[in-house]
């Protein structure tokens, strides 16, 4: 399997004359690279203007002999996680390949250059299903991400958490608008792409695998976007269990300064008894320490019965 990583016309054109399928992975192509390729291969206009502009979703353009594959694989920089756009040409004779950074793309090069494979939807299979498998370490670590937060919310919500959900909500709905296009449109894709002429297809369905890899890739995304949710949910419960235990405590402790409140008011008037009973300092002492701490005691002994009542 012949893998080329540059534009090198003489050698493109020794592969294109010989009929020998190649595959030709270029990072960060510049607008020279890709005007000469159109005359090398015979690229559309159109899909070259694509190719220049980025930012595309999910599709498939058919151009009768070859057709762009605008494909999403994922990757994690910075500890968030981003999607990752390619751009995938098939034709009947090769595979060009454009991104714009690092992908396990290039973990397949070595492999595919030292094995012959003679079934041709076999190398896009490999190339497919690589950018595929760029998904799983960023689910992973979404997941990883979601059960900290999840964790942290159970032991003390606290308000940066509801900022952390909504963040991992928003990089997992950007995930999503780029996985979910992408799995719907993937079978009517390998239809067109087994329709073009030369292409050299085995007994083995290669591209049906990759179907099956993005069907798991969108349920996952789909059970971390239901995960997020439960957990905004459990962030606002647990958050009024919280201060629902502060109220009980201000309240309880609202209960104990009523009672000595009374108590001190009480002492506080000039009644006849009092002024008559208690004539030295060792009897107000008394007095009031007794009536302070008798309530005191009851009203504790009786929260801390029904304790479990409030908390």
């Amino acid at each position: 399997m012949h893998v080329l990583t540059d534009v090198d016309a003489g050698r493109i054109r020794e592969l294109l004359d010989a009929d020998t399928f190649f595959w030709l992975d270029l990072l960060a192509p510049s607008a020279e690279d890709l005007e000469h390729l159109r005359g090398l291969l015979g690229l559309h206009s159109a899909a070259i203007e694509d190719t220049l502009e980025w930012g595309q979703l999910p599709r498939l353009d058919d151009y009768v002999d070859h057709v762009l594959l605008v494909f999403f694989s994922a990757r994690e920089i910075g500890g968030l996680v981003e999607p990752v756009e390619v751009h995938v040409y098939v034709s009947g004779g090769w595979i060009f390949t454009a991104r714009r950074c690092d992908t396990q793309l290039d973990g397949q090069h070595g492999w595919l250059e030292a094995n012959d494979i003679d079934d041709e939807d076999q190398v896009l299979y490999h190339v497919l299903d690589a950018l595929a498998d760029g998904w799983d370490p960023v689910i992973d670590l979404l997941d990883h991400r979601v059960d900290e937060v999840e964790a942290a919310v159970l032991n003390r919500p606290q308000q940066h958490h509801l900022r952390d959900i909504y963040r991992l909500k928003q990089e997992v709905t950007e995930l999503q608008r780029r996985a979910g296009p992408q799995r719907a449109g993937f079978v009517p894709a390998v239809d067109t792409i087994h329709r073009l002429d030369g292409l050299a297809r085995g007994s083995r369905e290669w591209l049906r695998d990759v179907e099956a890899h993005l069907d798991t890739i969108t349920s996952d995304l789909r059970r971390l976007s239901g995960d997020l949710s439960g957990l905004t949910e459990t962030f606002f419960n647990a958050n009024a269990n919280r201060l629902n235990r502060l109220v009980s405590l201000v309240a309880v402790g609202s209960m104990f300064f009523l009672i000595w409140t009374f108590v001190t008011g009480f002492f506080g008037q000039n009644f006849g008894y009092l002024v008559d009973s208690i004539d030295s300092k060792r009897d107000f002492v008394l007095f009031e320490a007794g009536a302070l701490l008798l309530p005191t005691v009851i009203l504790a002994a009786v929260l801390w019965w029904r304790r479990r009542d409030w908390w």
